[in-house]
């Protein structure tokens, strides 16, 4: 059976390893790298995840923690990228509601300005439609906000020219926290 992960147990890591034949080294212990330790350790790999720094320090720490499904690549027509961000999305909300939360986000339509709500609104339909897909539990729709409910949401936001509001959800991770949890996954797994 695998030592837990943790400072107390990092000799006995290491002393596994020294005695241990591995099908696969993974370099980098970021989201990345430990997804793809977990992923192998599940497939049966001998597998070991080998951090310069400490795990999630480089890359995955300077994320912007935005759990999204892309809204801006409808507009590109990637709606198959969308899709798969969307169910990763929601798979976060359900099985990691500790390091996944939901996040309303307004999306303010002005006058004059270069968006506009009949493009605005049916992509929204679009991404929760997409959303739904993948999990109608996980799912809240968007909604048209009249200018004073938005006002009094984010009394911050431009009065002059404001014309209407849309508030989606999409989401925010605790970015490091998800992948201590994603390497300690793929340790209980065999890695």
């Amino acid at each position: 059976m695998a030592p837990r992960l943790s400072a107390d147990t990092r000799q006995a890591q290491l002393d596994r390893l020294a005695d241990t034949p591995l099908d696969l080294i993974v370099i980098g212990g970021g989201i990345t790298g430990a997804g793809i330790a977990w992923e192998a350790a599940l497939r049966g790999l001998r597998v070991a995840l080998f951090e310069r720094g400490d795990f999630a320090s480089g890359t995955s720490s300077k994320s912007s923690k935005l759990l999204h499904g892309g809204l801006r690549y409808l507009e590109q027509a990637e709606i198959k990228l969308v899709f798969e961000s969307l169910a990763e999305r929601n798979r976060l909300f359900h099985d990691a509601p500790h390091v996944a939360h939901k996040l309303p986000f307004l999306f303010p339509i002005f006058a004059g300005g270069p968006t506009k709500s009949y493009v605005i609104g049916p992509g929204l339909w679009l991404y929760d439609v997409l959303s739904a897909i993948s999990s109608l539990k996980e799912t809240k729709w968007h909604e048209r906000l009249s200018p004073q409910e938005a006002l009094e949401e984010a009394p911050a936001l431009r009065r002059n020219g404001l014309r209407r509001v849309y508030r989606y959800m999409d989401g925010l991770t605790e970015d490091a926290r998800l992948v201590i949890e994603t390497i300690k996954s793929a340790v209980a797994a065999g890695a």
